[in-house]
C-alpha cells in the first residue's frame, strides 16, 4: 500500500513540476510583444479608374480623415480599429503576423455617388521591436456604372425610362433623370456578370428589355450606352429600330485614365448622327473622316451581300463572312445577337461579347471561328467568319441578328445590323 501511495505521489508531483514549466512557457509566448508604428502609415486614395474616355484626367481628392484602419490577426480575427484621424501612434501587439485594412466605410453599399476604397498591407510583429506600417493605397473595391444615350434615343424616351444593373444578389434602378454615379458592391474577383434591364415607355411602346454581359470588370468604369439599331424585315422601307447595348469598361493606354468623379467629359459624339461631316458618321461610308471604320458584308455563298439591306435566308450549312476594316486599328468589336429562338447562353456562351477582350468566353468563340484578343486588337482589318455558327442555327426557326458594332482606336465607330432567317 505505501509503495502504491509513493508511486502516485512520486507521479502527481511530476505532473505539478510538468504543468508548472508548461505555464510559464506558454505565459512567455503569450507575454512576448512588439509594437506598431501607426504613425509611418500614410493612407493615399488612388481615385484613377479605368473608363472609355480618351486622354481625359479628372483631379479628386478624397478626404481619409474618417477612413476605418482595422488591424487582423493571422485568423482574420479583429483587434484593433480606429477612424484614421483617431489611430494612435503606436499600438503594442502579441508576436505575428498581421493585415491592415484602410476603407471608406465599415462596408460596401448600393448606390448613388457611394465609393468604396480598399487597401491592404501586411506586418510582421516581432518580439521588443519597433516595426513600420508602409504607405497603404486604397483603391475603387466596387463596380462603378454611368449610363449614356444617343440622341435619337432621347428623342423617343418617356420621363418612366429606368435602367436596372443587378450583379448577383444586387441591383440598383437607375431613371432617366439621374446624372450621379452609380455604384454595386462587387463579388470577389477581377470580372462577373451582370444583367441589365430598360423599362419604360420608347417612341410610344413600352419596353422591357434585359441582356445578360459576361466579363464586366470589376473596380472600372463601366458605361452602358443605348443606341437604336436599325433592323429590316427585308421589304422596302426604313424597317424598324432595334435596342442595342454597349458596355465599355477596358482601354487601350495607360493614360487613359480618369477619376471616379470624372464631372463632364470632352464632347466625345459617342453615337453620331448619320448625315453629317463629323469624323466616325456611325455609317462608314458617307462624307465623313475617310479612316472611319466600315463593316461590309463580304461573302454569302460565294457572293458579296448588302449587310444594310438584305436579309440573308439560312436553308442549310453556309459560308457567311463579313469584313471589318480599320484603319487607325480596332479597339473593340462588339457583338450581341439578338434572336427570336436562340439563346446561346444555353451553350455556355453569351447573347453579348466584345471580341477584343473576351474573357472567359475566349475558348467558346475560337471554336466557333471567331477571332479575338490579339487577332483583333490593333489589326486594320479582319474577318468576322460565322460559318460556323450558321450550322448551330438550322434548328431554330425565325430572325436572328447580329448587332456589329466597332469602335477603333480613334474613338471612330460604326454599327451594322446583320440579318439572318433561317426557315423550315
Amino acid at each position: 500500500m505505501k509503495k502504491i501511495f509513493l508511486i502516485c505521489l512520486t507521479l502527481f508531483t511530476g505532473l505539478l513540476a510538468f504543468t508548472a514549466c508548461h505555464s510559464e512557457a506558454m505565459e512567455s509566448v503569450s507575454s512576448a510583444k512588439g509594437d506598431l508604428n501607426l504613425s509611418s502609415m500614410k493612407a493615399e486614395v488612388d481615385t484613377n479608374v479605368e473608363t472609355v474616355y480618351v486622354g481625359s484626367r479628372a483631379e479628386s481628392t478624397v478626404d481619409v480623415s474618417n477612413f476605418l484602419v482595422t488591424i487582423y490577426d493571422a485568423q482574420s480575427q479583429k483587434v484593433e480599429q480606429w477612424n484614421y484621424n483617431a489611430m494612435p501612434e503606436i499600438v503594442s501587439l502579441a508576436v505575428g503576423t498581421y493585415s491592415i485594412v484602410v476603407t471608406s466605410a465599415e462596408s460596401p453599399s448600393n448606390g448613388f455617388d457611394t465609393p468604396y476604397y480598399k487597401g491592404t498591407a501586411s506586418c510582421e510583429v516581432k518580439e521588443n521591436e519597433v516595426v513600420d506600417v508602409p504607405v497603404i493605397t486604397c483603391k475603387l473595391a466596387n463596380m462603378l456604372f454611368s449610363v449614356e444615350y444617343d440622341e435619337e434615343f432621347q428623342g423617343k424616351m418617356g420621363e418612366d425610362v429606368v435602367t436596372t444593373i443587378t450583379v448577383g444578389e444586387n441591383s440598383l434602378e437607375i431613371p432617366y433623370s439621374e446624372t450621379r454615379s452609380a455604384y454595386l458592391i462587387a463579388p470577389e474577383g477581377e470580372t462577373t456578370s451582370m444583367i441589365v434591364t430598360l423599362k419604360g415607355t420608347i417612341d410610344g411602346e413600352s419596353i422591357d428589355y434585359s441582356e445578360r454581359f459576361e466579363s464586366v470588370k470589376i473596380g472600372v468604369h463601366n458605361i452602358i450606352k443605348y443606341k437604336f439599331a436599325p433592323v429590316s424585315d427585308g421589304s422596302e422601307g426604313d424597317g424598324t429600330l432595334g435596342v442595342a447595348i454597349v458596355v465599355d469598361s477596358s482601354m487601350t493606354g495607360s493614360d487613359e485614365v480618369v477619376g471616379t468623379d470624372p464631372g463632364k467629359e470632352p464632347g466625345i459624339d459617342d453615337f453620331p448622327e448619320e448625315g453629317g461631316e463629323d469624323p466616325g458618321d456611325g455609317d462608314g461610308d458617307g462624307d465623313g473622316d475617310e479612316n472611319a471604320p466600315t463593316i461590309v458584308g463580304a461573302n454569302f455563298n460565294g457572293s458579296a451581300f448588302d449587310i444594310d439591306n438584305d436579309v440573308l435566308n439560312i436553308t442549310g450549312a453556309a459560308t457567311l463572312k463579313v469584313e471589318i476594316n480599320a484603319p487607325n486599328g480596332i479597339a473593340h468589336l462588339y457583338v450581341d445577337i439578338q434572336s427570336e429562338t436562340l439563346d446561346v447562353t444555353e451553350v455556355g456562351l453569351s447573347n453579348s461579347f466584345d471580341l477584343a477582350y473576351p474573357g472567359e468566353l475566349q475558348e467558346g468563340l475560337n471554336g466557333l471561328g471567331f477571332p479575338t484578343g490579339d487577332e483583333v486588337i490593333g489589326k486594320k482589318n479582319t474577318v468576322f467568319d460565322i460559318s460556323t455558327f450558321t450550322a448551330l442555327l438550322l434548328t431554330f426557326s425565325g430572325d436572328h441578328n447580329f448587332v456589329i458594332h466597332v469602335v477603333d482606336q480613334q474613338n471612330l465607330e460604326v454599327t451594322k445590323v446583320l440579318k439572318l432567317r433561317v426557315t423550315k
